[in-house]
């Protein structure tokens, strides 16, 4: 399914991309029809307090992709976007039985919308804050080498708030920096948490 959904923005962009153009000659604006890519150094707070020897550590969560579009929304400018971004963390504790120390790593699948409202700092760089949605299109969890399906878990629902900034490299490329804050409790067990990296092309 997480193949199918990345295929699907992917092509999707391409074609809508084709009649998209952009001039140098016209006045700063908002961005038009963009693709980005990127990731995830993100992790997840427990909703309850965790047995002892046990925690949640962050881990790398990658791809995650993208269309994205500047437009005004009663004349507040809004940077607006729908992709594939997964979150994942690591849980790690002690085998009671072993003593050895086992890993689980798990990762969950979601199709996200956001918008965000940038504050220009000069000609290149912006301020930017916002809030996104997302539905689960389901997950895996991974102890050494067997892995498994996380059962019951797709269409649960993710949002939060998004703090960061982005820099113009060029006219079509720039790079974006944010932290993500989760106020959902998913699954009624965790909030997701981490930093979002992306480089997007505009065209």
């Amino acid at each position: 399914m997480k193949n199918v959904v990345i295929l699907c923005i992917a092509v999707s962009t391409f074609i809508v991309a084709q009649d998209t153009t952009a001039s140098v000659d016209q006045e700063p604006q908002l961005p038009g029809l963009g693709v980005y890519i990127g990731g995830t150094f993100g992790g997840a707070t427990s909703v309850d307090e965790l047995p002892d020897g046990h925690s949640i550590e962050s881990r790398l969560n990658v791809p995650n992709i993208g269309i994205s579009r500047g437009l005004f929304l009663g004349g507040i400018p809004l940077v607006v976007g729908a992709g594939y971004h997964p979150r994942g963390y690591t849980y790690e504790f002690t085998s009671p039985y072993t003593g050895t120390k086992i890993e689980a790593e798990t990762q969950i699948d979601m199709l996200d919308v956001w918008a965000t409202v940038p504050y220009p700092i000069n000609d290149k760089a912006i301020l930017q804050a916002g809030f996104l949605l997302g539905t689960c299109l389901g997950g895996t969890q991974k102890i050494d080498d067997d892995e498994q399906d996380i059962e019951d878990i797709e269409g649960e629902l993710d949002y939060g708030i998004i703090l960061g900034g982005g820099y113009a490299i060029t006219e079509n490329i720039g790079v974006n920096l944010g932290y993500y804050i989760g106020l959902a409790e998913f699954d009624e067990m965790m909030k997701f948490n981490g930093l979002v990296f992306n480089v997007g092309y505009t065209f």
